[in-house]
C-alpha cells in the first residue's frame, strides 16, 4: 500500500492558484472593512491610527501571497513585532490577517518551513518576554491553531486527490482488462466462425467441382465453374482475414496475387451480370483505395442480388485523378424478393462500407433514387494518409 504523501512544496494548478488568489483578496478586503470599522467605533488617538496603518499595509499584501509567500511571512512578523515592541501603540492581540497568512503558508510552503514560520511569528505575538494566560490564548489561537487546521485541511486535500487519481487509474486498468477480454472473445469467435464456414464453403466447392465434372449439360458446368470459383476466393479471404485477426500481418502478394487491388472488378460484374464502366486509369490511386473501391462493388452487388433480384445493374467508375467515384445503381426488382436470401448474411454491410469509406477520407451515401430502385455511391481520394 502506498504511503501517504509528504508535504513538500506544491505545485499548484493553474485553477487552484486562481482561486486561493481570489481568496487572499476576499480576506484583504474583509480584514480591511473590519479594521476600519473598529477604528472608527474605538478610535483612541495616534496609536490606534498606527495599528490601523500596519493592519492595512499587511491586508494590502495579503493577495502577493500566492508569489512571494516567504515575503509576506516577514512582513506579518515585522507588523507583529512592532505591535509588540513600539512604545504608544496599544496592542491587544496580533494583526487580523495573521491567521490568515499563517494558513497561506502551510498550504503554499513546506510543512517545516511554514511551522518555523508561523514559530517565529507566535514570539512576538505571545510576547515571550512578559507572558500572560490572556496573551498565550490569543496568540496560539493566531498562530498555530491556524496552522494545524490548515495542515490538516492541506493533508485531507491531497489524500482525496491521492484517492481520486488512484480510483481514475482503477478504472483505466478495469476497461483495459474488459477490452482485453472483449478482444479475445472476439478472436475466439473469429477463429470458431472460421472453422464452420470454412468446412461448409469447402463442401460446396467440393460439390460444384463435382459436379462441373460429371455434367453434361454446359449451363450447369459453367454454373457450378462459378461456384467453385467463389467459394474458392471465399476461403482465401477467410485465411486472410484470419491471419490478420491472429497475427496483424497480411498475406504476401506471393500468397495472394490479387492483394494489392482486392480483385477484378471486371469478373465481379460480369458474374453478377452487371454493366461495367470505368472511366480514368485505376492506376492513378493507391491499392488501399483499389481494395477499397472493389469492396464497394461487391458489397453492392451483393445487396442488389438479393434485395432486387433480376434487375439490371449498372456500376460505373470513375478515376479523375485525385480520387475514385463509384456508383452502383439498380433499378426496381423483376421478380419477388426471397426472404431466406434477404435473411442471410449480418446486415452490416452498407454500415461497414459506410466505415471503410469514411476512415479512409472519402463520402459515402447509400438509398432510394425516388424510381424504385437503389443506388449506391462513394467517393475516396487518391491522397490517403
Amino acid at each position: 500500500m502506498r504511503a501517504l504523501p509528504r508535504f513538500s512544496r506544491p505545485e499548484l494548478i493553474v485553477s487552484d492558484r486562481r482561486i486561493m488568489l481570489w481568496a487572499a483578496f476576499g480576506a484583504a478586503v474583509l480584514c480591511a472593512i473590519i479594521q476600519i470599522v473598529l477604528y472608527v467605533a474605538y478610535a483612541r488617538g495616534a496609536a490606534s491610527l498606527t495599528e490601523l496603518a500596519l493592519n492595512l499595509l499587511l491586508d494590502a499584501s495579503l493577495p502577493l501571497v500566492i508569489r512571494f509567500p516567504w515575503t509576506v511571512g516577514a512582513l506579518a512578523v515585522a507588523v507583529t513585532t512592532v505591535f509588540a515592541l513600539a512604545p504608544g501603540v496599544e496592542r491587544v492581540a496580533p494583526p487580523v490577517a495573521a491567521p490568515i497568512v499563517v494558513s497561506f503558508l502551510v498550504v503554499l510552503l513546506p510543512w517545516r518551513q511554514a511551522f518555523a514560520c508561523a514559530a517565529v511569528l507566535a514570539v512576538p505575538a505571545i510576547p515571550i518576554w512578559s507572558p500572560s494566560w490572556g496573551t498565550l490564548y490569543v496568540a496560539l489561537s493566531a498562530t498555530a491553531l491556524p496552522a494545524l487546521i490548515a495542515l490538516y485541511l492541506k493533508a485531507r486535500s491531497e489524500l482525496v486527490r491521492s484517492l481520486r487519481k488512484r480510483a481514475e487509474l482503477a478504472d483505466s486498468e478495469r476497461h483495459l482488462l474488459a477490452e482485453r477480454a472483449e478482444t479475445g472473445e472476439r478472436r475466439r469467435l473469429a477463429a470458431e466462425l472460421h472453422d464452420i464456414v470454412t468446412h461448409h464453403v469447402t463442401e460446396i466447392v467440393l460439390h460444384a467441382d463435382a459436379l462441373r465434372v460429371t455434367t453434361r449439360d454446359d449451363d450447369a458446368r459453367a454454373a457450378a465453374e462459378q461456384i467453385r470459383l467463389a467459394g474458392t476466393r471465399t476461403l482465401t479471404e477467410l485465411r486472410d482475414l484470419m491471419r490478420v485477426m491472429s497475427t496483424g500481418v497480411r498475406m504476401s502478394p506471393a500468397e495472394r496475387p490479387d492483394d494489392d487491388t482486392g480483385g477484378d472488378l471486371a469478373a465481379l460484374a460480369a458474374a453478377d451480370r452487371a454493366a461495367l464502366r470505368v472511366e480514368g486509369d485505376p492506376g492513378t490511386v493507391p491499392a488501399v483505395v483499389a481494395r477499397a473501391v472493389y469492396r464497394v462493388v461487391q458489397e453492392s452487388l451483393t445487396n442488389a442480388r438479393k434485395h432486387a433480384p433480376g434487375a439490371p445493374v449498372t456500376v460505373t467508375i470513375a478515376y479523375p485523378g485525385d480520387r475514385a467515384d463509384v456508383e452502383v445503381r439498380n433499378v426496381p426488382p423483376r421478380r419477388s424478393v426471397d426472404p431466406t436470401l434477404t435473411g442471410a448474411g449480418s446486415g452490416m454491410g452498407l454500415t461497414g462500407l459506410n466505415r471503410r469509406v469514411t476512415l479512409l477520407g472519402g463520402t459515402f451515401s447509400a438509398g432510394d433514387d425516388g424510381e424504385g430502385g437503389f443506388t449506391v455511391t462513394a467517393s475516396i481520394p487518391a491522397a490517403v494518409t
